[in-house]
C-alpha cells in the first residue's frame, strides 16, 4: 500500500528537484548530497579556517554561525513537521561548503558570501517559536516550503556565479519563476 499524498512533502520534493535540475551538474549535486548535517558544515569550516590560517588568508567565518544555527532550527522544524527526505536536508547544508570553497580564491567574493549569509539570517523568523505555529496549522506549512525555495535560489545564483570561468555577463535563471531571469557579471 502506498502512502497517502502529502502536498507539503511533494512541494519540498518539487523544489529540491527544480534546484538539482537548474544547477545542471549531476556531479556537483552528488557532492552536495554528501553534506548531510550542520555538523558536516561546521567540521568543514573548522578545517577550512585552519587551512586559511596556515596560508595567511584567514577570514571571519564566525559571521555565518548565527545563519547556521537558524538553519539548524529550521531543518529541525521541517524534519519533524514535514518528515522530509534526507536529500532535502542535504540541499540546505551542502551548497554552503562549496560556496565557501569556490569563493575563497577571491578575498572580496569570500567576504561577500559570508556577509550575504549573515544578512539573510536577519530576515529569517525565529523558527523555534514559529515551529509551534506550524505544528497547529497545516496551511502555514507552505511557508516552510517558501523559505526552502528562497534559500535554494540564493545558493543556485551563487553556485552558478562561482562556477563560471569567463569574465563575461551570464544569464542565470531563478528557479520557480519560469521565463524570469537577470544578468549578473561573472569574474
Amino acid at each position: 500500500m502506498t502512502a497517502p499524498y502529502d502536498p507539503i512533502h511533494a512541494s519540498f520534493d518539487n523544489v529540491a528537484r527544480d534546484f538539482k535540475a537548474s544547477l545542471g551538474d549531476k556531479e556537483l549535486v552528488d557532492e552536495i548530497l554528501k553534506v548531510k548535517t550542520v555538523d558536516d558544515v561546521c567540521d568543514f569550516t573548522d578545517k577550512f579556517q585552519k587551512e586559511q590560517g596556515r596560508t595567511g588568508r584567514l577570514r571571519n567565518l564566525n559571521k555565518i554561525q548565527p545563519y547556521l544555527e537558524t538553519l539548524r532550527t529550521y531543518a529541525g522544524v521541517i524534519e519533524v513537521l514535514v518528515q522530509t527526505k534526507q536529500d532535502v536536508l542535504c540541499l540546505i547544508w551542502g551548497p554552503i561548503k562549496f560556496l565557501l570553497q569556490w569563493a575563497d580564491s577571491v578575498k572580496k567574493s569570500f567576504d561577500a558570501i559570508v556577509d550575504t549569509l549573515a544578512d539573510i539570517n536577519l530576515l529569517f523568523p525565529e523558527f523555534k517559536v514559529a515551529g509551534k505555529l506550524f505544528e497547529s496549522n497545516e496551511l502555514i506549512k507552505d511557508v516552510l516550503v517558501l523559505f526552502f525555495r528562497d534559500v535554494l535560489v540564493v545558493y543556485l545564483i551563487a553556485l552558478k556565479f562561482f562556477r563560471k570561468k569567463q569574465p563575461e555577463v551570464k544569464r542565470i535563471t531563478i528557479i520557480g519563476q519560469p521565463g524570469r531571469s537577470f544578468s549578473m557579471p561573472c569574474g
